[in-house]
């Protein structure tokens, strides 16, 4: 029965910060008569912390406490002699040093041995190498989603909500393969699946004064004087690069310009030249349609797509403009 959703509605992540927090305090011992089904999965959330920081699950929950905003940590769980540190994102990222400065908290508390440390991401980012490298450990939305499936009848509007809530977000960046005209979540579905096709490249939401638009950036071809790069911006594939310098920026250009698009001839490629040269370090230099689609469906054909876009990236790395051809 179709029905209003309160994560519908509370989509800040202080509401999601207070759905874990009421989710994991069910884990407490004093509560363990109020709903099996939901301590169970509880107790299947925390367990799979410790998984991820290859420790073990106590077998007895001797002490139990939950914090809220304890020194800026968004949540700090302690069972026995473990702090837990989950921060928690939804569309934002990690910013500065706040990671190693809450695990930095913590260690010199209670010992480093003794502390977990869980970026808890429900949407999506385009990588998490600086989390990482801060010393966390990720827990994303299809960890949540494969959790909370495990239980089911559970009698809690709060606990339903947010199962439909979450796995509707994921519903929507997969449904880029079955809907013609794509949104935002959509895109991040099809940069997903080039990330893992391609083994390569980041994305993002690249603002900009006409509006702004869906990102994916990948096969870089750097040298100490100009980068050069494809990009996808929605529709749109282009051919960017960076001078570094500048004073060089239109001389670079132009050579860059001239020596893809005669490239680009010889290998049958559709390039052309963008509607207008922009300024500045980062230019595009050329551009084209990559997208293909089914001709009965309309929907694009990902097999054919994911080929042009492997087309463009051998072009790329076999016609690199290398460091003393700018000298």
């Amino acid at each position: 029965m179709l029905k209003p959703n309160i994560f519908k509605y509370a989509t800040k992540e202080l509401s999601q910060d207070a759905f874990i927090f009421w989710l994991l305090d069910h884990a407490n011992p004093i509560y363990e008569k109020v709903d099996s089904k939901i301590q169970q999965c509880a107790l299947q959330l925390i367990n799979e912390f410790f998984i991820l920081e290859n420790r073990i699950f106590p077998k007895e929950i001797i002490k139990f406490e939950l914090i809220k905003q304890y020194k800026n940590i968004d949540i700090l769980l302690k069972i026995n002699e473990f702090s837990i540190i989950i921060e928690d994102k939804t569309g934002s990222k990690s910013h500065g040093d706040q990671l190693i400065r809450y695990k930095n908290i913590i260690s010199s508390e209670i010992g480093e041995e003794n502390v977990l440390a869980i970026y808890f991401k429900t949407h999506d980012q385009s990588n998490y190498k600086k989390e990482t490298e801060d010393g966390f450990k990720i827990f994303t939305r299809d960890n949540l989603i494969n959790i909370l499936n495990t239980i089911n009848s559970v009698q809690s509007d709060i606990f339903n909500d947010f199962k439909e809530y979450i796995q509707g977000i994921e519903n929507e960046v997969n449904a880029f393969v079955i809907k013609e005209n794509w949104n935002y979540r959509n895109w991040i579905g099809f940069f997903k699946f080039l990330q893992k096709e391609l083994n390569r490249g980041d994305w993002g939401y690249v603002s900009n004064p006409n509006g702004g638009f869906m990102g994916y950036w990948w096969a870089f071809q750097k040298n100490d004087h100009c980068w050069q790069y494809l990009q996808i911006q929605q529709n749109e594939l282009v051919l960017k690069i960076n001078s570094h310098q500048k004073e060089n920026d239109t001389k670079y250009r132009n050579l860059c310009y001239k020596h893809y698009l005669e490239s680009a001839n010889n290998d049958n490629l559709p390039f052309t030249k963008p509607s207008r040269f922009g300024k500045g370090e980062t230019m595009t230099i050329l551009t084209t349609e990559y997208l293909i689609r089914n001709k009965d469906t309309n929907l694009i054909d990902l097999e054919k797509t994911l080929k042009n876009i492997q087309r463009y990236t051998l072009f790329i790395e076999q016609h690199a403009l290398k460091a003393d051809s700018f000298i």
